[in-house]
């Protein structure tokens, strides 16, 4: 078995696919929702510290795709009802308690990304109940982090 190296320009390459790949709705709705959710728990004045916020959930609405292209999972286990179980439960640590403004950014577009791919994939309650865990999420993060 020969060892493939990947070569810089494939990098780029898959990087630009991963771009191509993610509608930019699900760009815009992110990012909209985090600067949103940034303005309403800054009370319209963020910190300097709020663009790690935004990096964190530009960061969060690609990594599902980059780890799907670079480590070539198919069929994704991103989709699963076990991976969106696990995925809630580090998602509310992360987001309420961790301080990390990288990080709560990078979870909560994370979240949006996801309900986005799993409007038409999950059946009606299990994706009610993952939109309202999202939305007690996003409180508890505006009230306690």
């Amino acid at each position: 078995m020969e060892n493939e190296k990947i070569t810089g320009g494939q990098v780029v390459d898959n990087i630009i696919a991963i771009i191509k790949r993610k509608p930019p709705l699900f760009l815009i709705i992110s990012l909209g929702y985090l600067v949103l959710v940034g303005l309403i728990k800054w009370h319209i004045s963020p910190p300097i510290g709020a663009l790690w916020f935004l990096l964190g959930g530009a960061i969060g609405v690609y990594l599902l795709d980059g780890a799907e292209v670079f480590f070539a999972l198919n069929p994704s286990p991103f989709q699963t009802p076990v991976f969106l179980v696990g995925f809630i439960v580090v998602s509310l640590f992360i987001a309420t308690s961790s301080g990390v403004l990288l990080a709560q950014g990078l979870v909560l577009s994370l979240y949006v990304t996801l309900l986005l791919r799993q409007a038409y994939l999950l059946t009606r309650w299990m994706f009610a109940a993952f939109a309202l865990v999202f939305i007690i999420e996003t409180f508890l993060f505006i009230a306690w982090a």
